[in-house]
């Protein structure tokens, strides 16, 4: 199951559509939404065998609310995608 997420994922056309449904969601929100959005700050610094992931604070209540939803959504998929595939997985808070 993983495997065929992997792969739905490998393709550039897939993850563009994945990425065009999420960007039409975002459209739909309210202006100063859209712009509470656009003043968070997301670094990803890729390391040899792994990422480094840091999202800015947003002064909007209900944006660090999605911020703190999305985060706990990637990393249990992330944590499961990996668990699936036999790796053990530990989670540091």
């Amino acid at each position: 199951m993983f495997d065929q997420l992997q792969q739905m994922m490998a393709t550039p056309q897939a993850r563009e559509m994945v990425f065009k449904m999420i960007a039409q969601q975002v459209a739909q929100a309210p202006p100063e939404k859209r712009e509470a959005l656009a003043r968070v700050i997301v670094t990803l610094e890729r390391t040899e065998r792994g990422m480094h992931l840091e999202v800015g604070f947003s002064d909007d209540q209900q944006i660090e609310e999605t911020i703190k939803q999305a985060l706990e959504s990637w990393t249990d998929m992330l944590a499961h995608g990996f668990q699936s595939m036999g790796f053990s997985v530990e989670i540091v808070e």
